[in-house]
This record gives structure tokens, sequence and C-alpha cells, in this order.
């Protein structure tokens, strides 16, 4: 910035006395500059005029952008900006799950139904209340169990029946 106000400067000069201007000085007059006698004055003679030398442009700079990073220490926590949805605990779904059989009481109480994970091969048995995945089971009928999902905020309730072979569910 100061070598361009400097360049500015002298190209102001350079052009000022190519036209045969007075450049003003840098020293400001003090009183006792005017208390002296005039002096005479000298004839101007104009000096030949002189190409000013070539001006260049100030170097062009880029500009440096700078841009938050964020670092994640996990701390045996869930990384927030890994998607939900392809995350392993979230598995497994509704539709991973065959219902292979139910032991049903009569008093509603202790009922207990068992799946197979058709992708892992897994098996699960599991109770009213019990959680696995993102669902908890809500209800142990006969022959079905209803299961409780909550899925971004919403909840939703989908089953598993006995017996039920077909490969794609209606939601």
């Amino acid at each position: 910035m100061r070598a361009a106000l400097v360049l500015a400067c002298l190209v102001a000069a350079v052009n000022a006395s190519a036209q045969g201007t007075k450049v003003p000085d840098a020293k400001a007059p003090t009183k006792q500059d005017s208390m002296k006698a005039p002096a005479t004055k000298a004839p101007v003679t104009k000096a030949p005029a002189a190409k000013p030398p070539a001006v260049q442009a100030p170097a062009v700079m880029t500009p440096v952008i700078m841009r938050e990073t964020f670092v994640y220490d996990p701390e045996s926590r869930r990384d927030p900006f890994v998607s939900l949805l392809t995350s392993t605990e979230l598995r497994p779904t509704v539709g991973d799950l065959r219902l292979t059989g139910i032991l049903y009481d009569e008093a509603g109480r202790r009922s207990i139904a068992t799946m197979r994970d058709m992708t892992t091969n897994e098996l699960y048995r599991v109770t009213t209340g019990q959680i696995i995945g993102r669902m908890r089971v809500a209800l142990i009928k006969r022959s079905v169990v209803i299961f409780s999902i909550e899925e971004f905020g919403f909840n939703r309730q989908d089953s598993l029946v006995l017996g039920d072979t077909t490969k794609t569910r209606a939601p």
C-alpha cells in the first residue's frame, strides 16, 4: 500500500514537471521566510519534455479464503456428522426380520417372540417393552408382534405376522 502511494506521488511530480507547472515543496514556508527581502526571480526555462518512466501496475494479490474446519473427538459417542441412515446402530429394521415363533402368555405379561434377522442370520428373543435397534416391542399377540418405531421425531407402528412369507411389506 505504501509503495503504491509513493509511486503515485512520483508519477504526479513527473507529470507536473513535464507540463511546466510548479510542484509544491515539501517544506512549508515559515515566518522568517516571509520577512526576507524578495529575491529576484530568475527567468524560468522549460526543460525538454522527458518521457515519464514506465509506470508498473501494482501486483494483484489473490485473496486468501479462511474457512472453519471441524474436528470431532468421539470419546465413545456417536459422530454427529455421520448420517443416521447409514449407521449400523439402526439395524435391524422391520424389513430385515422374520417372525419365527411366539410363546404367548394368556395374561399378556410374559409373552416371548423369536425373530431372525435375514441379513445377518442373528436370532432375537424379545418381550414387551424391549428395544431392538430403533424399534420398541409395543405388543405381542398370538400371531403378531407390533413395534413402535420413532423416526425423526414421529412415531409409527409396524408389525410382523407369524408365517408371513411376503418379501415386501406395505408401510
